[in-house]
């Protein structure tokens, strides 16, 4: 006991040492060379020589990190890339207030993250980065510099068949680093239009043999008003020799969501609106949204390492992670698109629109009914049906998989030959989804209030749990399975040939290999019960009410809506098995698949001195070889494909282009601590698989959709340029200011038109309002940033960024059906950070806020979709009780901000969410 108690004094004096060694301010450490800055290998190095003078040895060795040291090692290896990058190592990311990567990437210059889609709206949890305002599909993700895919947990996250990658399903723990290329290198990896990550796990090589680390964690958020835990923990093995090691990780995290919010699904123009003669935009369901979720992340990693010789490594790693998703999502809505259709006429007999309606007019030019009132009763006697709900409940879940193997041969000195090859598989799916619809005899009224709308139903018992309100009328039942598997066979080779000749330092060859399929089957249900009581009040929402209603403080930061009932899951399925049950068949409307296949080869020269200039050049053919299919009707007496939802056949179409994308990197040392940049490179970005595949889907609650893709069109393509000035004029301090310019030459765009479809609703060919995509002109992203990092005394320090990116559309790629809008999607013209941090051998302590300006999620229902500006702060303070152990508290969204949407300015609402504050409170142990 003595000698451990002498072992910890040891420790905590060394440590005191390194941090009374280190900066305190600029001024007192101007003249140092920051290259002899600590680092955390030379604290963990300390450690084990205060162990060693205590008697301690190497058999109980601690890793000590610390914020200060892994700015520093962060910066150095920023320092060292020749080009112009991003990095953040595994001690920032332990203790940032971060709990998945996307959260991490988020604090870096010019990184921006979103919580969820243009269709789904914002979550919780960040799930999509995207670099200096670019959209997140044209930003490519790598994990150790290769593939990795992915899948999503959200039914119209699955359906929409992005590229973006999904950062929720990777926790922090994971990860040893991320790199943020933001130009580009003939060697990496073709795909990022604004940027490349590159996220690096942890080697068991990297560190001290019998390092083990667990935490556990319970975390509250205050809306779901629930607490859950989560555990996580690494072990790592090497060898006497460091020849041969082994690192296993694990991860179990659950958590709580719920999400208030009011939604806007779509508006929708009405020609001569109330006999005015004018054309009004209005707003076809306003809904008061409850969502509630469990997540269940679960996984782990493992790495292997062999190295015999200085001359030879191999390296196998494997990844698994998956996310249980299940999720109920409840509507009550206004059903303004029924009102509007059939109770708006003057004249006629049906008609029941009160005078007094108003409008206002939109930065975009439309005209946007604000409020109206319709009457309970039309003159001739018809229902009015002013009030829909829909109760929709989802199993679904997303997984990763990947296994990789890495080879690292020296044959010769000057030459080094490397080879990788691997596979990797992403699923999501929805294994099933129930959805019961019903509505009331009711007049309705409702007039925008700021960011939400106030809703009035007049004919409607205040008492929302008895049997004369829950005995409505019964509409529709729809759902069914989604299978998304995204797979990819890699292999790539690559040789090295150093030469250092005095300008040229090295030649590098190599060729990549990909294979890659992604599919969605959709399979859907019909029920007989449809026919048999749609539009009566046979059944209804008192059918399968089971006494649970939203909460008693539901919507009280939102809309200030009442709470009101749901359904039961059981009841419903109980329901829905009687009348033959439901009858599941393949729906080829919402399916498709997608087969490419890549060739690259590549070749770089890495050129400079031993002292002022470095850099390289290069070049990198990529040839996509793609078959997509999609599936139309089939009128033939033999048709493909028989389905309860008609006659179908499968449509295959080729596509066959090459890119030829030259890079440039240069970086000049004007001082040893300063540093100007410059990188210009040709980058593309393919299209979105289902923008290439995509059949159409149609929403019959009022009359939208998504068209089919587009199997004929043509990646992003762009010019990429960059300079940069960098000083690290202090240990842990950096100053640096840059400027960017991407000049994209060819733009997707979606496009908005009107079809005939079928409606299996009303059995009949109705008029839909569609968007699609199609090859358009291009734009560009021009902008500036800047980063401070500075130390100060007591142990506090500041890291500050800042970025402006100006993205619009060429003349060329404006369409009618955006509105000739020169917005680019995913584009905030304003992106700050700020974290403050105080640190002593005790405690480890950040406050980090973010900040972006509006954007433009993208399309949704035919309407366009606006985040308005939003800020978050969170916090972290980490307790070190011992060398050993410590005390962890977290917090998101400490300010309890709200995401908010809408059309064209933001008088004009489409949705405001709440989700909340969470809180983690733990503890972390490591050996």
């Amino acid at each position: 006991m003595v000698g451990a108690t002498k072992s910890l004094l040891g420790v905590s004096a060394s440590l005191l040492a390194l941090a009374t060694a280190m900066p305190v301010s600029a001024q007192d450490t101007s003249q140092k060379d920051p290259s002899t800055t600590v680092t955390p290998d030379q604290i963990q190095g300390e450690v084990g020589k205060a162990q060693e003078r205590s008697g301690a040895g190497n058999s109980s060795e601690i890793i000590v990190t610390g914020i200060r040291a892994s700015i520093q090692a962060s910066l150095n290896e920023k320092k060292k890339s020749d080009m112009v990058s991003e990095v953040i190592t595994a001690q920032d990311i332990g203790k940032f207030p971060d709990k998945n990567v996307a959260d991490s990437l988020g604090r870096l210059t010019g990184v921006n993250t979103v919580t969820g889609s243009a269709s789904g709206g914002g979550f919780g949890e960040n799930q999509n980065v995207s670099i200096r305002g670019t959209d997140p599909a044209l930003n490519l993700t790598l994990l150790d510099g290769h593939s990795v895919a992915t899948g999503d947990w959200f039914v119209l996250d699955q359906t929409s068949g992005g590229r973006s990658f999904n950062f929720s399903m990777f926790p922090s723990e994971i990860v040893g680093s991320l790199e943020v290329y933001k130009s580009a290198e003939a060697d990496i990896v073709e795909g990022g239009v604004g940027g490349t990550i590159n996220v690096h796990s942890r080697m068991p090589l990297d560190f001290p043999s019998g390092t083990f680390s667990v935490t556990g964690q319970g975390v509250y958020n205050d809306l779901a008003a629930k607490s859950e835990p989560q555990f996580s923990g690494v072990a790592s093995w090497h060898n006497q020799d460091s020849t041969f090691g082994v690192l296993a990780s694990g991860f179990y995290e659950k958590r709580a969501f719920r999400r208030d919010g009011q939604e806007f699904l779509g508006y929708a123009p009405a020609t001569n609106f109330g006999g005015s003669g004018q054309t009004v935009l209005y707003p076809t369901l306003i809904g008061n949204a409850y969502f509630t979720q469990q997540r269940i992340r679960k996984g782990g990693s493992l790495a292997v390492q062999f190295k015999p010789s200085d001359t030879l490594e191999i390296t196998a790693t494997g990844l698994y992670t998956r996310m249980d998703a299940n999720n109920t999502n409840v509507n009550s809505m206004a059903w303004v698109s029924n009102l509007v259709g059939k109770n708006s006429t003057p004249g006629s007999t049906a008609n029941t629109l009160q005078p007094g309606w108003s409008t206002i007019k939109g930065s975009d030019g439309n005209t946007y009914l604000s409020s109206a009132s319709w009457g309970g009763t039309a003159a001739d006697g018809s229902a009015v049906n002013g009030k829909i709900q829909d109760d929709i409940f989802r199993t679904a879940y997303s997984s990763t998989w990947v296994a990789n193997l890495n080879a690292k041969w020296k044959p010769v000195d000057p030459l080094t030959l490397t080879g990788e090859v691997g596979y990797t598989k992403g699923k999501g799916a929805t294994t099933d989804t129930e959805a019961w619809e019903t509505f009331w005899h009711t007049g309705m009224s409702y007039a925008f209030d700021g960011k939400h709308a106030d809703l009035n139903f007049p004919n409607l018992p205040t008492d929302t749990t008895s049997a004369a309100y829950l005995n409505n009328f019964y509409n529709w039942s729809w759902g069914g399975k989604i299978v998304s598997p995204d797979k990819e066979f890699y292999a790539k080779a690559d040789a090295e040939y150093a030469v250092d000749n005095g300008w040229l330092k090295s030649l590098k060859i190599g060729g990549r290999y990909t294979d890659h399929k992604r599919i969605l089957d959709y399979t859907a249900y019909s029920w007989a019960g449809n026919g048999i009581y749609s539009g009566s009040d046979t059944i209804g929402l008192g059918t399968v009410f089971g006494g649970t209603s939203t909460p008693d403080d539901y919507s009280d930061d939102v809309a200030g809506a009442a709470p009101y009932p749901i359904s039961d899951r059981d009841k419903v399925l109980q329901e829905l098995s009687t009348n033959g049950g439901r009858v599941f068949g393949f729906y080829p409307p919402s399916s498709f698949s997608v087969h490419e296949k890549t060739q690259a080869v590549y070749a770089m020269a890495k050129v400079g001195n031993d002292r002022d200039w470095r850099g390289n050049i290069g070049v990198r053919a990529v040839h996509t070889d793609l078959t997509s299919t999609q599936y139309t009707t089939d009128t033939s007496a033999t048709p493909e494909y028989q389905t309860p939802f008609g006659n179908f056949m499968g449509v295959n179409t080729k596509n066959k282009y090459w890119d030829i994308l030259p890079s440039a990197n240069l970086t000049y040392n004007l001082k040893p601590d300063l540093l100007l940049r410059a990188a210009a490179a040709k980058v593309m970005a393919r299209p979105g698989y289902a923008q290439l595949a995509g059949a159409f889907s149609l929403n019959t609650a009022n009359n939208t959709g998504t068209a089919g893709g587009n199997p004929n069109l043509k990646p992003y393509r762009a010019w990429q340029f960059n300079v940069a000035a960098e000083w690290y004029y202090a240990p842990q301090a950096l100053f640096s200011v840059g400027a960017f310019d991407l000049d994209i030459k060819s733009y997707i765009t979606s496009q908005t038109f009107e079809g005939t479809y079928y409606n299996v609703t009303t059995k009949q060919y109705e008029t839909f309002r569609l968007t699609g995509p199609a090859n358009g002109g291009g734009g560009t992203n021009k902008g500036f940033e800047v980063n401070w990092q500075q130390p100060l005394k007591w142990g506090f320090g500041l890291i500050a960024n800042y970025t402006y990116s100006d993205a619009k559309k060429k003349k060329s790629a404006l369409t009618a059906a955006d509105n000739y809008s020169r917005v680019i999607d995913g584009n905030s013209k304003h992106t700050y950070n700020i974290t403050g941090y105080f640190e002593n051998s005790l405690l480890s302590a950040r406050l980090a806020y973010s900040f972006r300006s509006k954007f433009r999620v993208g399309v949704d229902r035919a309407t366009p979709k606006w985040q308005a500006d939003f800020g978050q702060l969170d916090g972290s303070v980490l307790f070190h009780l011992t060398p050993h152990i410590a005390l962890s508290f977290d917090a998101q969204n400490i300010l309890n901000h709200k995401l908010y949407y809408y059309v064209s300015d933001p008088s004009i609402p489409y949705a405001i969410y709440n989700n909340g504050r969470t809180v983690y409170a733990g503890a972390r142990v490591t050996f």
